[in-house]
This record gives structure tokens, sequence and C-alpha cells, in this order.
């Protein structure tokens, strides 16, 4: 069976401020592809990488935006990454947040990841595709682009711009609009999709997020813990789920953007017949089945991002639970494929 390659519905940030400035009713857009309402305010929701392609090319044509992936982007920025955003901000400089952003980014984006690197005195960005070519998703693939963009833009608080750009499509609207959004020319129908940024940029300070911003990080905390409420052990785990890249996962952090002593966390989860250490290693391992089975991503990669600190105590812990090392599980699923 193929897998479904699936986006956390925070890739729709901004979706319902942008579809009313160009005529159109968000809701309605959603309904045509079979999504909720209320999803662009869930951002938790796994919605189907296809069905956002689909969503984002009917808004593209029926509102009569060609750029419309690159002006979704626009609007994105810090918010996309949840409450990983707000601990994200206290990272020492973009390298550091970087590090933790890339790690968040390989759990939460089945349908593609970022290589992120130095070479010289450049700081490149490429996006890996998961997902098959034969999805017209020029317009995700634009959205993708330019949101990762804007994120580097936001976290430094300037306005730099990229020394270049690339596509491996096509133009999709006129070439002025890659111009006003980057800041340059940008080339296509190239081997990869590609950001390239001065490297002096990994060692700039983070700027200081906005009252605005900080006010979003707190509503979205207590809007994803309110889905759940009345279940502590799901409440927990999404919150490991949204802090494992950033290796913030410990009871302590978790009981404290729960704002609950840790002894008394620990008390409702034993009441809840689990422990923080089951909740831990279940995050873990549901998400590395799904990337070993349906990703060619590194092992080395998705340790980190697991939060291990080695692949050798990634191996182990996967062996005792599947009898196998991570590449052995994944050869066995391409041949049962």
């Amino acid at each position: 069976m193929k897998p479904i390659y699936e986006i956390r519905s925070g890739a729709l940030a901004g979706f319902n401020l942008l579809v009313p400035q160009l005529g159109g009713q968000s809701s309605d857009f959603l309904a045509q592809v079979g999504l909720p309402a209320d999803c662009t305010r869930r951002p938790n929701i796994l919605i189907p990488i296809a069905t956002l392609v689909d969503l984002l090319n009917l808004c593209s044509r029926d509102l009569s935006c060609s750029d419309f992936g690159l002006r979704l982007a626009g609007k994105q920025g810090l918010r996309m990454l949840g409450v990983l955003g707000k601990l994200i901000l206290e990272s020492e400089n973009l390298s550091s947040a970087l590090t933790v952003t890339h790690r968040y980014m390989v759990l939460h984006n089945q349908a593609d990841h970022w290589k992120i690197y130095q070479t010289d005195d450049c700081l490149i960005a490429e996006r890996v595709n998961h997902f098959p070519d034969a999805i017209p998703a020029q317009q995700y693939t634009e959205l993708s682009v330019g949101a990762a963009c804007r994120l580097i833009q936001e976290m430094v608080g300037s306005k730099v711009s990229p020394r270049s750009v690339s596509f491996r499509h096509k133009p999709q609207s006129p070439l002025s609009s890659y111009q006003n959004f980057f800041g340059i020319e940008a080339s296509f129908e190239q081997d990869r999709d590609r950001l390239v940024f001065d490297g002096s940029l990994m060692n700039y300070p983070l700027a200081k997020p906005s009252s605005g911003l900080m006010r979003y990080f707190e509503e979205f905390s207590k809007c994803l813990l309110a889905e759940h409420k009345g279940d502590i052990s799901r409440q927990v785990q999404v919150l490991i789920l949204q802090t494992l890249g950033a290796q913030q996962h410990s009871l302590e952090q978790i009981s404290r953007l729960l704002g609950m002593p840790m002894r008394t966390l620990q008390r409702r989860l034993n009441e809840a017949g689990t422990s923080f250490k089951q909740l831990v290693q279940g995050a873990r391992m549901k998400t590395a089945r799904w990337h070993l089975r349906a990703s060619s991503i590194d092992v080395g990669l998705l340790s980190a991002s697991l939060g291990y600190t080695d692949i050798s105590a990634f191996s182990k812990a996967f062996r005792a639970i599947h009898g196998s090392s991570p590449l052995q599980w994944r050869k066995r699923q391409a041949i049962n494929c």
C-alpha cells in the first residue's frame, strides 16, 4: 500500500486572511476539497498533501491569482511553527534557530524536508520532495520556498534578500511577482528548489518578537490543549510532538507548558494508566516508523530530529520495540511494498 503523505494544517496559516482579500470565501474553498471550515484554526490537523495541492490550485484558478502560493507564504513565518515558534525565539542566533526548525520540519511535514548547510560564504536551503512528481504541486512548492524565505527573514528581523532562488518548475506567474517577493530574480527549470543566503546571517542574533506574535503563541497553546480537554495523555503527547525537534520535551518543560507542577502531571498520567516516559517513546516510535517507511530521510537526521543523542541510542530503542534496527526495518518495508 502506498503511503499517504500528510502535512499539518498549520501550512494554511494566513489562508483566512488572503482568500477574502482576493474576493473569495475561505470556507467555500475548504469545503470543495473536503476540509472542515475550522481547520485553519486547528493547526495540528494532518491533511493529505494531495488535498492541500488541490486547494492551492483551486484558489489560484478560481481567484485568478497565479501567485497564490507566494502570497500565502507572505503571510507566514514563525507562526507556522506553533508551540515551537515561541521556543525558537530563545535561540542564541540564526544558526541554532535553524537547527531546531530543521528538526521540527523533518518530523511535522511528510510532504518534503529541507537540507540546510553552509558552503564557503553561503547559507543554502534545498527542498527535498517526498511525494510523486506527477502531482501538479507548483503552487505548493512556491508556498514552501516562499515560507522558508519569510521564516529566515522574520528570525533575523531585517529585510535581507536571498542571493539566489531557484525552482524546478516553470514560472507560474509574471516574473515580477517573484522579483517583488524575493527581492531578486528567480531562476526556473533548475535541478532543485533552493534558497541561497549570505553565510554571515548564521551568526545574526534573533530579532525581538512583537507583542502580537507573542499573543499568537499564547493563544495557539491554549487552542492546542483545548482540542484534547480532559485527556491529559493526549495533551502531553501533542506537546511532546511539538517540541521533539527542539529537544525541549523534558518532563519539566512539558509541565511548564501545561502550567502544572511536575508531580501533579506525573500523578495524573499515572491515573490515566501511562507515564511520561511511555508517551515520549510512543511519539518517537510512531514518527520514526512513518518516515522510515515513506521517506528517504537519512537515519542520522531522523535520530537527531527525534531527540536522540546519537544513532546508536536511536537504534537500540527502535530494536527493543521492533526487533530490528531502523535500517533493517526500512528494508523490510520496501520489500513488502
